[in-house]
């Protein structure tokens, strides 16, 4: 099925690696012209090699407004508009409630609330003169039902599929939708996968809280309980974010989709 995506104009933020650089690269050979936005340099132009005919690379932090600002205004003296954001940086820190520390709020906070408020705002714009617009916000299963020694990421999720729920309900008369994907656990798989498993706070407690000593023991555990016996890969969250972004989506506004295999989170 021809989605019809050539041609548009999209956004992708994390796109430096994992889910995001997969999302991004999965535009591009749609022939959606696609700018790879990340804080991480060598990150973006590792995602973007072999993709240079409909890519372009943007360092920015997302949490800096003023960076937000600069990128927005680059976006439409180069293409003009822009009719796709997928709002993918994020930050996951792992800890006990008593055990949070100042400094790990603050990156939650700036990072996956600000971050995701700022792209939105800007677009919008953008999206409102285009007469089309597709918000689409990385979201996570613990933005569904929280998770146990994740109470900064499940909030901050929580947050996010809320604000994409509150933005679709707004901006859903002028042809833009805005809709959260809720994917199971991505783990890494050679060189792709979420990046957020390098984190070893997020590791030491996943271990704990499954009774297991290493990664793959983890891995083997969960998939397990999966119905489909595998976990939610990097391609499943991009196929889906590539219909989300076409027309053919086009009445499918302010929801929150589990990506879990049947896995359900309730």
């Amino acid at each position: 099925m021809d989605l019809g995506l050539a041609g548009r104009i999209a956004l992708v933020t994390g796109a430096g690696s994992g889910i995001g650089a997969a999302v991004a690269r999965a535009f591009c050979t749609e022939k959606v012209e696609t700018v790879f936005v990340d804080i991480d340099e060598r990150g973006l132009q590792r995602a973007a090699e072999g993709f240079e005919r409909h890519a372009s690379c943007k360092v920015c932090d997302v949490s800096e407004k003023a960076g937000v600002v600069s990128l927005f205004s680059e976006v439409k003296e180069k293409y003009g508009t822009l009719h796709i954001l997928v709002n993918c940086a994020a930050v996951n820190t792992a800890g006990w409630v008593c055990n949070l520390r100042e400094e790990e709020i603050e990156r939650v906070l700036r990072v996956n609330i600000k971050g995701y408020i700022y792209t939105t705002i800007h677009a919008v714009g953008l999206m409102k003169e285009a007469g089309f617009g597709r918000l689409i916000y990385i979201n996570s299963s613990s933005g569904l039902k929280a998770s146990a020694g994740l109470p900064l990421y499940s909030a901050s999720k929580y947050f996010d599929r809320g604000f994409a729920i509150s933005t679709a309900l707004e901006v859903g008369a002028y042809n833009i939708t805005a809709n959260s994907i809720c994917p199971s656990d991505v783990y890494p798989e050679g060189e792709t996968g979420a990046k957020s498993w390098t984190d070893p706070s997020l590791l030491d407690i996943s271990l704990h809280k499954e009774g297991v000593g290493t990664l793959e023991s983890l891995m083997e555990k969960r998939r397990e309980k999966n119905p489909m016996k595998r976990s939610c890969t990097v391609e499943d969250v991009a196929w889906l974010a590539l219909f989300l972004a076409s027309e053919r989506s086009g009445f499918i506004n302010g929801q929150s989709i589990g990506l879990n295999g049947g896995q359900l989170p309730y």
